[in-house]
């Protein structure tokens, strides 16, 4: 990782001795480092800092927009695109072990790195990473609260130029607690330890929205939309506080002294679902990668709702 400017570090100082903008008032005044894994979730204002250090890999997950300006340092990963199997039989599934590994390696990630992924700024691109990494055995990762919108806010500087990083060294150690597939959800339908969080819209989870063959949801599911997690200040989208994210669990039933199995159509708005869960604390969180367009595609998977 390249050192961040000395320039930009210099800006910020300024920034705050002078009359800052009123989005950037704003964006300094969101409460943060509030929730219980605390590291995982970054406010832009802190980026300078920690990209000084050379074991930081600041990876841009938008599909597109790179050339058009990143934040100085990114390295650009393709977006939610670039970890799809293509070859997979269940679309959008995510890229297996191999393949990822060598995609980590391309763009400078090694086991020591820390990740820190951004995106448009409603976390769905970095959390899909984020999923991705953690599932693959890389829990030094975080996202940055906001995104790009947030670091725009801040009237910081954008780059335009994209560097060829050095090839990291990544290897892939699969951490099989952080999935898992049809075969364990029809099994552990009927314990009561275990929650199944829906991130999808309520017009999908009661089937009047179909995506699949069969619409509906998998039974006794909890159905909180990804989108309750975030909130818009200033057009920027923010991860709530902590309080207002536990009071959204509680309420659903969703304790951390249960398993809790994410999912949605295609497990990009569970992974965000999956951050969420870490972000505050929990230890016992999976994803159900095959997700909706597996279950709902299949003649054989108990359905409650319309189909």
């Amino acid at each position: 990782m390249k050192r961040f400017p000395t320039l930009i570090l210099l800006f910020l100082f300024l920034l705050s001795l002078s009359g800052a903008p009123a989005a950037a008032a704003i964006l300094q005044d969101e409460p943060a480092n509030t929730w219980p894994n605390s590291s995982l979730l970054v406010e832009a204002s802190d980026l300078p800092a920690l990209l000084n250090s050379p074991d930081v890999v600041l990876v841009d997950m938008r599909a597109e927009g790179f050339g058009e300006g990143h934040i100085p340092g990114a390295v650009w990963f393709g977006g939610i695109p670039a970890l799809v199997n293509s070859t997979h039989e269940v679309e959008h599934f995510l890229v297996d072990a191999d393949d990822f590994q060598q995609l980590m390696r391309t763009i400078g990630v090694s086991n020591s790195s820390r990740i820190i992924a951004y995106d448009e700024g409603n976390g769905l691109g970095a959390s899909r990473l984020f999923y991705a990494l953690s599932l693959y055995g890389h829990e030094n990762a975080a996202i940055v609260n906001g995104g790009i919108a947030a670091w725009k806010a801040l009237e910081m500087p954008l780059e335009n130029d994209a560097e060829i990083p050095a090839p990291g060294s990544f290897t892939v150690e699969l951490n099989e607690a952080r999935s898992c597939d049809i075969t364990f959800l029809i099994g552990n339908l009927e314990r009561d330890d275990l929650v199944i969080l829906d991130a999808r819209s309520p017009e999908e989870f009661d089937g009047t929205e179909a995506r699949s063959e069969r619409s509906g949801h998998i039974p006794g599911a909890v159905n909180l939309e990804w989108r309750n997690f975030v909130m818009i200040d200033e057009d920027v989208p923010f991860f709530r506080s902590s309080d207002e994210i536990a009071a959204l669990l509680a309420e659903n039933g969703i304790t951390p002294d249960k398993e809790v199995v994410t999912h949605c159509q295609s497990n990009v708005r569970g992974s965000h679902a999956f951050f969420t869960l870490r972000l505050m604390g929990y230890d016992s969180v999976r994803a159900y990668e095959g997700s909706w367009f597996e279950w709902g595609n299949r003649a054989d998977t108990p359905i409650t709702g319309s189909e």
